[in-house]
């Protein structure tokens, strides 16, 4: 049955439920807000980690492009050309082989000295970097830098592979706090409220499961979101908590159901119900409403799928 093959298809794509709460369709450096659909607010930077940003300016915590994921390079910077001699425009810092700098305005004149471990992103030594593995790190000794407007430093050595490119990240260790930020906020929480009220309505959940349901979904879709992607595991957990089983459980009834054998499907309808305190029909109702639209964006009628 062709109505039976995409469903398999939707379903392996696991993330058609998140547009039942609003929160999901982001890109890279792109979050929803609002309900109702919202506003797609879209930043240009997020860390070395994929997790957005919510600035507009290049700083020591977002210094990666969130279009491209790569590192950015000096040009991005606010100060960057800004009395049209390009980088020269910013202030820059000379450290010698013991770590210790000194710092000059744009013109070349002195104006203070410094240690390694004063500016972001230091790791140790006379390291600067990003994140825990080394892969990201720099070894200022003898090396130049233009110091730019909220303190990220792009390597000014010529010589280097990453000359020009912002070689700092002061928050990279937090990579949660964007999430944690979006999760938290007044329009993130009416978002999740109204979510969980029209779950109430259409389907009679109670109002502790169907606030969990919509919780489960809003962070999928906020974290799918900031990162541009969703993983495996997010996959799972998320139709875990919306579900109450187990998603391989689920596809493979699917697949079953595909070749006309309908009693893995009412297996797994009846323990969702029993998870989620409905009856059988009603979780049944529940499970093809969450596809509704998405099968409905492929001219098929979620209604006419029975077992």
């Amino acid at each position: 049955m062709k109505s039976i093959k995409l469903l398999v298809a939707i379903a392996s794509a696991a993330v058609v439920a998140i547009s039942y709460v609003g929160c999901g369709g982001g890109g890279r450096g792109t979050v929803v807000v609002g309900g109702g659909g919202g506003a797609v607010i879209q930043y240009p930077y997020e860390t070395v980690y994929g997790d957005m940003c919510a600035t507009y300016e290049a700083t020591p915590g977002c210094t990666f492009s969130s279009v491209t994921g790569q590192r950015i390079s000096v040009s991005a910077d606010p100060e960057y050309d800004k009395y049209g001699y390009g980088s020269d425009d910013l202030w820059f810092v000379k450290f010698d082989s013991a770590g210790r700098a000194q710092v000059y305005n744009d013109l070349g004149n002195y104006q203070y000295s410094a240690d390694v471990s004063d500016f972001a992103g230091w790791i140790g030594g006379e390291i600067i970097g990003v994140g825990t593995s080394g892969l990201f790190w720099e070894d200022t000794r003898n090396g130049t830098y233009w110091l730019g407007k909220n303190g990220v430093l792009y390597s000014a050595n010529s010589g280097e592979s990453n000359f020009g490119q912002a070689i700092n990240n002061k928050d990279a260790g937090k990579a949660s706090d964007a999430s944690a930020a979006a999760l938290a906020s007044d329009s993130n929480k009416r978002l999740v409220t109204k979510a969980a009220n029209k779950l109430i309505k259409e389907y009679q959940l109670s109002p502790g499961k169907a606030k969990a349901i919509a919780s489960a979904l809003n962070v999928f879709g906020v974290n799918a979101s900031e990162r541009g992607y969703a993983t495996t595991k997010d996959v799972d957990q998320t139709f875990k908590s919306v579900f109450g089983v187990q998603y391989t459980e689920a596809l493979s009834a699917v697949k079953s159901l595909q070749s006309g054998d309908t009693s893995g499907m009412k297996e797994i309808t009846d323990r969702s119900a029993s998870a989620l305190g409905l009856k059988p029909h009603q979780a049944q109702k529940f499970i093809k409403g969450m596809y509704k639209k998405a099968l409905a964006s492929y001219g098929i009628d979620a209604d006419m799928i029975n077992w």
